[in-house]
C-alpha cells in the first residue's frame, strides 16, 4: 500500500496523455512541469532515502516517519503525497523527459531517474567562482549530458511521491545524492527566481544558471 498521504490528482487515464496538443507540438515554455499540467518535482518510486531505519524505497515512507536531512540531522515528515503520473511517451516534449543518472553520476550508488525540475544540491568550486557559494540547488534537467546523464523517455505511468517536512530540507538519495524537499509553501513559476532564495538556505539556480554551472564543472573537471 502507498503512503497515507496518497492521492492522484494527476492521473489522467480517461485522456490517455498528460501532454496538451500545444506540448505535442512542441509548443511548451521551458519553466516547470506545473506549466503543463503535470508535475514539477518529486522522486520517483524506486528511489531510496535514507531514513532512522536504513535506506526504504520513498513510496514506502509514512508522515511521522524519521528521515537522514543534510543540514539538521533525523527530522520527521509532515506528510507523503504520493501521485500517478500518465503520459504519452511520444507526445512528452524532450525538454520534460526525465533524466537518467548512471550509478556514481552524483553520488547515486544506482541508475535512478529524477524529474526535470527536481532540484539537486550541488557541491562545487565552479558554484563558488560563479555564485559565491561551494552549494547550489540546481534543477535536474540542467545536468543533461554531465557524467553520462541523459533524458529518457517518460514510462507510460509513474509514481511520483513528495516528501514534505515543515521546512525546507535536503535528503539522501540511492548514495550521496542530494535533493531538495520543499515543505508544500511553492511559488509560482513567475515567482520562483524572486521567492525561492528567501525559503532556502541555498542559492536555487534557475536552468539557465545551472547549464552555465554545469559547463564550467565540465571544464575543471
Amino acid at each position: 500500500m502507498l503512503g497515507q498521504g496518497c492521492f492522484v490528482p494527476y492521473s489522467f487515464a480517461d485522456r490517455g496523455n498528460v501532454w496538451s496538443e500545444q506540448a505535442a507540438a512542441g509548443q511548451v515554455p521551458t519553466q516547470s512541469w506545473h506549466e503543463t499540467g503535470a508535475l514539477a518535482e518529486g522522486l520517483i518510486a524506486g528511489t531510496l532515502v535514507a531514513t532512522e531505519l536504513g535506506w526504504q524505497p520513498v513510496e514506502d515512507l509514512q508522515p511521522g516517519d524519521r528521515v537522514v536531512t543534510f543540514d539538521n540531522g533525523m527530522r520527521p515528515l509532515k506528510s507523503v503525497r504520493v501521485s500517478t503520473l500518465w503520459t504519452a511517451a511520444a507526445a512528452a516534449p524532450t525538454g520534460l523527459w526525465p533524466l537518467h543518472l548512471p550509478a556514481g553520476a552524483l553520488g547515486n550508488r544506482t541508475a535512478m531517474l529524477l524529474l526535470a525540475d527536481q532540484p539537486v544540491l550541488i557541491e562545487s568550486d565552479a558554484g563558488e567562482d560563479l555564485f559565491g557559494d561551494a552549494f547550489t540547488l540546481v534543477p535536474a534537467g540542467a545536468l543533461d549530458g554531465y557524467k553520462g546523464v541523459t533524458r529518457t523517455a517518460p514510462a507510460r505511468e509513474m509514481t511520483i511521491v513528495t516528501l514534505e517536512f515543515a521546512d525546507d530540507e535536503v535528503v539522501y538519495a540511492n548514495g550521496t545524492l542530494l535533493v531538495q524537499c520543499r515543505n508544500g509553501h511553492r511559488p509560482t513559476a513567475s515567482a520562483a527566481t524572486v521567492t525561492m532564495g528567501d525559503i532556502s538556505p541555498y542559492r536555487c539556480l534557475t536552468e539557465t544558471q545551472g547549464r552555465c554551472l554545469v559547463a564550467a564543472m565540465h571544464t575543471t573537471g
